[in-house]
């Protein structure tokens, strides 16, 4: 008898961990559909709950450069792989992330990323200050939406509030908004 109940038992928890690995598979989201993420994106601005700001660059040869990020996706012989690198005020970073979710109609969706990494040189205090917040809201995106604006393909990556906007901006988060390269 006490047989026939470990048989049970482990035929229950086969078929627990089966329906657990569907569940969790339903929730990726095909690369072809998250093909609009892809490319080099350019920082424009920052919004910190209802405070806009401009990002910092940098100055090579009196040339302002850009923070940029760049998305791609690759496949490796057992996953597909989703990938980000660019250059921040002072280092050049990479990493990787996941879309958990995508709604193609309304073009937003939820990600979660992995800890980025950078090269480690030094700059100037305010460009260090600025990138290290640049880092921070990155690696906390949860939320992601494509727009267009003026023609020009924007990406706001960030952590979205909940609560409805009062005003022009209101609290709707903080976030990073990018314009396609």
């Amino acid at each position: 008898m006490a047989m026939k109940k470990i048989i049970i038992l482990r035929m229950i928890g086969g078929l627990l961990v089966f329906n657990l690995g569907a569940c969790t598979k339903s929730t990726n989201v095909e690369l072809g559909s998250v093909s609009d993420l892809t490319g080099t994106w350019v920082l424009k601005s920052i919004l910190l709950g209802d405070i806009m700001d401009l990002p910092c660059g940098v100055q090579n040869e009196g040339i302002f450069e850009p923070i940029t990020l760049t998305l791609t996706t690759t496949k490796d012989e057992t996953e597909a792989m989703l990938l980000l690198n660019g250059r921040s005020s002072v280092n050049q970073y990479f990493g990787r992330y996941t879309v958990e979710l995508y709604n193609e109609t309304k073009k937003n969706g939820k990600l979660k990323m992995v800890p980025i990494r950078s090269t480690k040189m030094g700059g100037y205090p305010e460009l260090m200050k600025c990138e290290s917040r640049y880092f921070s809201l990155l690696e906390q995106a949860v939320d992601f939406q494509l727009s267009t604006t003026n023609g020009k393909q924007q990406l706001e990556l960030g952590a979205f509030s909940e609560q409805e906007a009062t005003g022009l901006i209101g609290n709707k988060g903080n976030f990073l908004i990018f314009e396609k390269k």
